[in-house]
């Protein structure tokens, strides 16, 4: 799955969110989203940062869940603003 900002993408688990941000970090691809409620109401309060990883199958995104990783990205994020 590649993602393109501003669009809501669905984890296998029917979780979804909206893409607000893109960044490349150490070769790797990273997107800022914010959680999205039925078909379009934004959830302010449930911000996450997805990786982009590829396998044989093709691309595929993952919730980061490394703290020190997390407080790098976000710092990353917040350069950007």
């Amino acid at each position: 799955m590649k993602m393109e900002l501003n669009t809501i993408v669905r984890l296998s688990n029917d979780e979804k969110f909206i893409v607000l941000n893109e960044l490349d970090y150490n070769n790797r691809k990273y997107y800022l989203t914010m959680g999205v409620i039925g078909d379009k109401e934004v959830d302010s309060t449930k911000v996450v940062i997805l990786e982009e990883l590829m396998d044989e199958n093709g691309y595929f995104i993952e919730k980061v869940i490394d703290s020190d990783l997390l407080i790098e990205l976000t710092k990353k994020f917040k350069e950007q603003i």
